[in-house]
């Protein structure tokens, strides 16, 4: 079956019939004349859908950009709100750790106040 049906492909794609005959040239230009007219019509079908690949493609590109510019707006926002919280943060801690500091050192620095004036105080 199948051996058959590429015998008649092969046949009809050379301009023959099945029995081997020669066809008239006049018939042979018409068989021509269509090839090439299927062929125009698959090139411009290609074109065609070359052409429509691309109209998706671009339409995929330009939602895929404006996706990224909200993506990208958006993860601005979280970094800048979550930077601002961290100087707050830092702010913060400095401030405390400032405290602390000077709490520690406060009583260190009033006995060395005294230890000073008594060095400095003339032996009486």
């Amino acid at each position: 079956m199948a051996e058959e049906t590429a015998r008649r492909a092969t046949a009809a794609a050379r301009g023959t019939t099945d029995d081997g005959e020669k066809q008239s040239p006049a018939l042979a230009r018409g068989n021509m004349e269509g090839l090439i007219r299927a062929n125009q019509a698959l090139v411009d079908s290609t074109s065609e859908l070359g052409r429509a690949w691309l109209v998706c493609w671009q339409e995929q590109f330009v939602e895929g950009m404006a996706l990224t510019r909200e993506v990208l707006e958006r993860q601005g926002t979280f970094v800048r709100s979550s930077l601002e919280r961290l100087n707050a943060q830092a702010t913060r801690s400095a401030e405390v750790t400032s405290g602390m500091v000077d709490g520690y050192f406060a009583p260190l620095r009033e006995s060395a106040d005294k230890a000073t004036e008594r060095a400095t105080r003339p032996a009486s």
